[in-house]
């Protein structure tokens, strides 16, 4: 029996129960990185302590975040008491998968819990994203658009809330192909319906600009700023599918008809595209006149250079990663890369520098470093955009060996 980086500590424990063995190892994408006891990843959850309610929130961690929290309690000198301490506490928590399931489910309820079950006392830094949208018309004219209906649909002569209801009392200008934008702020959230039918999801900080109508165009283009999910209906025109096309800092990508996500933060360091189903052409944007003629896998060469520009075609399930002019591809789990859209955050052997920057886009915080080096730590786990920023900052700080201070909308990393 063997454990992985990637299991949450609460099905390692449970594994680990039903072990006659003092030790198993860990193994991190199939490289053994070390032993680790079952006393051990007991005391990383149960230390005696901490009486807020923190337990619950060490179940969520993945294995590997534990992994270096333990090593660094044996180089403090952690002795180990003996393991028939805590046998029956745990044989009774975990004495079946059911009870695995439960408290699997009981830590969904605890971070997705809808903002009126929080206490009064700490619904004011609840992110909603109420009047934190905005739309703006071809003609510069600004529309604020309503949170609480949680979406839009945009297509010529017609803007309507999800709800049917409208967006302008006057009705919306005659704006033909000219180009208007909808923008989130930190803390927004937003869905959208193209004209062409496409859905998008725009996460907090982001912004995309389109034409009013595609009506007569050759290809459907639009920009992104920030982060968006893409569900991109399928277009025939003249016997021919109509190409989508995302322009976002850098790079283009070119689909007919799939499900994507963008992520071009500039604090990103990089663009990524990820590809959840379909396929789609990822290129420079140096090479924004030369669309593919084909959109088949099996006769496009996933990497090949032309002239000095970098193109690559995605499966389901990779993901483009642009640094300068440099595409690289991995595989990865790409519903991982939308949970945002349902309202959280996954992140795996990630920094702390990289957490604390979502945090500051979903919370509309600012973020400072007291010291050089506090966001280094590399961590794994999830975050939910209905829990409170205390309980968020309460989490990082059991596992990152950092403390936290907030002042006003200032977030100091101590």
């Amino acid at each position: 029996m063997k454990l992985h980086t990637r299991q949450l500590v609460a099905e390692a424990l449970s594994l680990m129960s039903k072990s006659v063995a003092n030790s198993l190892p860990v193994y991190d994408d199939g490289q053994f990185i070390g032993k680790i006891t079952y006393v051990e990843l007991k005391e990383f959850i149960n230390d005696e302590a901490k009486t807020d309610g923190t337990l619950a929130h060490r179940m969520n961690f993945e294995l590997g975040t534990a992994w270096a929290t333990i090593k660094k309690m044996r180089i403090d000198g952690y002795k180990e008491p003996a393991k028939e301490n805590y046998t029956r506490k745990l044989v009774v928590r975990f004495s079946s998968a059911a009870a695995v399931a439960l408290v699997l489910l009981g830590l969904t309820w605890l971070f997705f819990k809808p903002a009126d079950l929080i206490p009064a006392a700490q619904q004011n830094l609840v992110i909603t994203g109420l009047n934190k949208i905005m739309l703006v018309l071809a003609n510069g004219e600004q529309v604020p658009l309503n949170g609480e209906k949680k979406g839009v649909t945009i297509d010529g002569s017609k803007l309507i809330y999800n709800d049917g209801s409208n967006v302008l009392e006057k009705g919306m200008p005659s704006l033909d192909k000219k180009l208007m934008a909808v923008y989130t702020s930190n803390g927004g959230l937003y869905q959208l319906t193209l004209p062409d039918g496409t859905k998008v999801w725009l996460n907090a900080a982001s912004s995309l600009k389109f034409p009013a109508t595609f009506a007569g165009a050759s290809q459907r283009r639009v920009e992104l700023s920030g982060e968006a999910y893409f569900e991109v209906a399928k277009v025939i025109q003249q016997a021919k599918r109509l190409p989508f096309i995302v322009v976002s800092d850098g790079q283009e990508i070119e689909v007919l008809g799939t499900h994507f996500n963008v992520s071009a933060y500039k604090s990103n360091g990089g663009v990524r595209t990820t590809l959840l189903e379909g396929s789609v052409m990822v290129r420079l944007s140096a090479q924004k006149d030369k669309l593919s003629k084909t959109m088949d896998p099996a006769s496009v060469d996933p990497l090949k250079i032309e002239g000095g520009k970098t193109e690559v075609l995605l499966k389901p399930n990779e993901e483009a990663i642009l640094t300068g002019t440099d595409i690289a591809v991995k595989h990865v789990d790409a519903a991982e890369a939308i949970a945002w859209r349902n309202g959280e955050y996954i992140f795996r052997n990630t920094s702390l520098n990289d957490i604390m920057d979502v945090v500051a886009r979903w919370y509309d915080m600012d973020v400072v470093y007291q010291s050089k080096g506090a966001g280094d730590a590399v961590l794994g786990g999830s975050i939910a955009r209905a829990a409170t920023i205390q309980d968020v900052l309460k989490m990082l700080e059991l596992i990152a060996d950092v403390h936290f201070k907030i002042e006003g909308r200032r977030i100091t990393v101590k």
